[in-house]
């Protein structure tokens, strides 16, 4: 007997893996650049593993892993940030998805450099690649999906804007002791050769429990969602940081066409800060309650 991925399947699991990355949405409202970095350094690694929910059960269904190391670009000393996303192994079967997302970032602000994602969905192929030219106030692109012929494009680029893997960097920097609850942070961002004006709502401070008894105060905030094939739009993403020096992601939860997806942190490597931090070592281990 052959089995068939369904269109929901393989949604659910591309909902997984790439939910942590996409924060998509609208807002009036002018982005605003970093201040300072002092949140992550070279070395860094972050592993997130992926659930579905599907009625009363949560699947372990995918795996997300962040990390940042020193290189350099066109001579200049960068971030190499690079984003991993891929399904579980039970699921290759009938749905293989691996995603690969790198960004060169400028050390200071963040503000990227290049950006290259390589998306592997199943029978669907796609590489979208960035140039970033901030004396010419442009980005250039190159995009080649399927077996279609590459598409070359130059957009007019915006004050402060990130890909959707430095704007993770960004927001973990943000002064937060700045808004109040129920505030709107605007954000500006490239996505799939588009510049979006977008926003997080400051939704206060949060303890969350880890399965081993101790307690993580988190920054709690939601991004505003563009209704599409995975999310229904709204306000239907809820990210919570640790409110330490780290300000890692602890947990993400969004609602998804059919179901739900929850992503936790599992490992850390490689943490700038260990005093003022709910993290005494630089690397470790969590299990968060689900």
């Amino acid at each position: 007997m052959k089995f068939r991925c369904t269109s929901k399947q393989g949604s659910f699991l591309k909902s997984i893996v790439l939910f942590l990355f996409l924060l998509i949405g609208t807002c009036n409202g002018q982005a605003q650049c970093l201040e300072k970095n002092f949140a992550f350094n070279a070395g860094e690694e972050l592993v997130f593993r992926g659930y579905y929910n599907w009625g009363f059960l949560w699947v372990a269904a995918g795996e997300v892993k962040l990390s940042a190391s020193a290189d350099q670009y066109k001579g200049k000393e960068v971030f190499k940030i690079k984003g991993e996303g891929k399904n579980a192994k039970a699921f290759d079967w009938f749905f293989k998805l691996r995603d690969t997302l790198t960004c060169y970032a400028d050390v200071e602000t963040l503000s990227p450099l290049y950006f290259d994602r390589r998306t592997h969905e199943a029978k669907y192929d796609a590489h979208h690649e960035y140039w970033f030219d901030y004396e010419k106030n442009q980005i250039t692109s190159q995009i080649q999906k399927r077996e279609k012929p590459v598409k070359l494009d130059t957009l007019s680029n915006k004050p402060c804007t990130f890909d959707i893997l430095s704007v993770a960097y960004y927001v973990r920097n943000i002064d937060f002791s700045k808004y109040k609850k129920g505030d709107k942070i605007p954000l500006s961002m490239l996505i799939d050769n588009e510049i979006h004006s977008l926003y997080i709502r400051y939704r206060g401070l949060e303890t969350i429990k880890a399965n081993s008894g101790e307690r993580f105060e988190c920054l709690k905030f939601s991004p505003l969602l563009v209704e599409g094939t995975m999310f229904k739009g709204g306000e239907d993403m809820t990210v919570w940081l640790s409110n330490d020096d780290n300000r890692i992601p602890i947990m993400v939860e969004a609602k998804v066409l059919v179901g739900s997806v929850k992503g936790i942190l599992e490992s850390y490597s490689g943490l700038r800060n260990t005093k003022n931090s709910f993290f005494k070592k630089k690397k470790g281990n969590l299990n968060i309650a689900e």
